[in-house]
């Protein structure tokens, strides 16, 4: 194989490789929580086979993510990974099904998949005590504002617990804690939380990019959801961000985070539906901009406070800055749009950031993402742009979504004029086309 070609095997605990031109990977290579997932996990009726094998391979989509340095391949990102997994029961993995799994990886890493699934896993064990038989609803919670603001408004509605997901890193484990007690003193139902790690135990050098790691998050929500009979799992994301237009020629397909727009979600249902399964992934914030889901959050009972002190919306957060005391850089695209959306809900935004993008001279390179922005805002789109790199599912309208962009882009012109670097009436993008429905 080639330096930019790469061969996996996932195994199960105790399991071992065949085939020497596959590395063996596994369970022990991902720091998770498994012992807090199977408490979690714990109800009377079997849990579904299909849903730990979606995680499984899920698990192993990542890591092999991870262990495949893009610095091989030719163009500096496209890789050509082959991965086996051992599943509890292969027999609903048919080939269509496994073209569609690959088809969804392909979407999110823009790399070459080819995934096929071995006999050889073990059932979870299960201890017949029933934990959390009467969990409500499930979601995915990152401890951003997005998360932060759907928390904020489903703790208020009395029902059975709600079971939040969240894959944290140590550097920012507290801040998450922080707002759940901020949510938590006015909950009108219980909240539970999976707090699980997505560090790799290797010292070896890892690739840096983790296209893949929104499959983990909710592979992992999924399994929760289908063990307790929940119908759905929410995946709380402003549209501006879902749909992620890319700013630049450059930030086609992957170069540019596609895990929760709705060509994924719609890939990823069109999956559980193939394996059998009765879960579905759902965004209740495609409609909105950033502004607009900070406003729900204040509607909620969130204090200003909590919204630019306790939540974390950074691209590149601590993790990439060993020691850092700033949880935002406040220089990449995603505090860019934060900042945007706190300005129109707020009037103001004391996030404290770690360098003030707006002092930056627009030669230096930490001011990359803001001068793509403002070149992205001088000029018009259109429902192409929306679609370029990845398709809408038939399911969902263009137009409304044009139509939340732009508010989006609105909201991001303001931002510009507030610090000074107006977009001029030439460039200003013209009023969008009318959309029918």
């Amino acid at each position: 194989m080639s330096r930019a070609s790469f061969a996996y095997h996932y195994a199960a605990r105790g399991g071992v490789s065949t085939d020497r031109k596959r590395e063996m990977i596994g369970w022990p290579l991902l720091e998770h929580a498994d012992q807090r997932l199977q408490k979690l996990a714990e109800v009377p009726q079997d849990r579904p086979d299909w849903a730990q094998d979606l995680l499984q391979i899920a698990r192993a989509v990542y890591l092999a993510d991870k262990l495949s340095l893009r610095e091989y391949a030719v163009d500096g990102w496209t890789r050509r990974i082959d991965l086996s997994v051992e599943v509890v029961d292969p027999s609903v993995w048919s080939p269509p099904t496994l073209r569609l799994l690959s088809h969804l990886a392909e979407t999110l890493s823009a790399d070459q998949w080819t995934i096929n699934v071995r006999v050889g896993g073990q059932r979870w064990p299960q201890q017949g005590r029933t934990t959390y038989a009467d969990v409500g609803e499930v979601a995915l919670f990152s401890g951003g504002l997005d998360s932060t603001a759907w928390v904020a408004e489903r703790a208020k509605v009395a029902a059975g617990p709600l079971l939040l997901v969240s894959y944290f890193e140590p550097q920012w484990g507290s801040q998450q804690d922080q707002t759940l007690s901020a949510i938590e003193s006015s909950a009108r139902r219980d909240i539970e939380q999976l707090k699980a790690s997505q560090q790799v135990r290797l010292t070896r050098k890892l690739e840096k990019s983790a296209r893949t790691r929104g499959l983990l998050y909710l592979a992992t929500a999924i399994y929760l959801a289908a063990a307790h009979g929940v119908p759905q799992v929410v995946v709380p994301e402003n549209g501006q961000l879902a749909v992620n237009p890319p700013l630049t020629p450059a930030r086609v397909a992957a170069c540019s985070t596609k895990s929760v727009h709705p060509g994924t979600l719609h890939l990823l249902n069109s999956l559980i539906d193939a394996l059998g399964g009765a879960v579905t992934v759902v965004n209740p914030y495609l409609h909105l901009t950033k502004g607009e889901v900070c406003r729900q959050a204040l509607d909620a009972g969130l204090a200003p406070a909590t919204l630019t002190h306790a939540t974390i919306s950074c691209g590149r957060p601590p993790r990439d800055r060993p020691g850092a005391e700033h949880y935002h850089c406040g220089t990449c695209y995603p505090c860019l749009v934060r900042h945007s959306g706190l300005l129109t809900a707020l009037g103001s935004d004391s996030t404290p950031y770690k360098t003030d993008v707006w002092m930056l001279g627009d030669r230096e390179r930490a001011a990359i993402d803001r001068r793509a922005l403002h070149r992205w805002l001088c000029r018009p789109i259109s429902i192409r742009d929306l679609t370029i790199d990845t398709p809408l599912p038939d399911t969902v309208a263009s137009g409304p979504l044009l139509d939340v962009v732009e508010r989006g882009r609105r909201e991001l012109v303001q931002m510009f004029a507030r610090h000074g670097q107006p977009i001029t009436p030439t460039e200003t993008p013209p009023r969008r086309l009318a959309w029918a429905g």
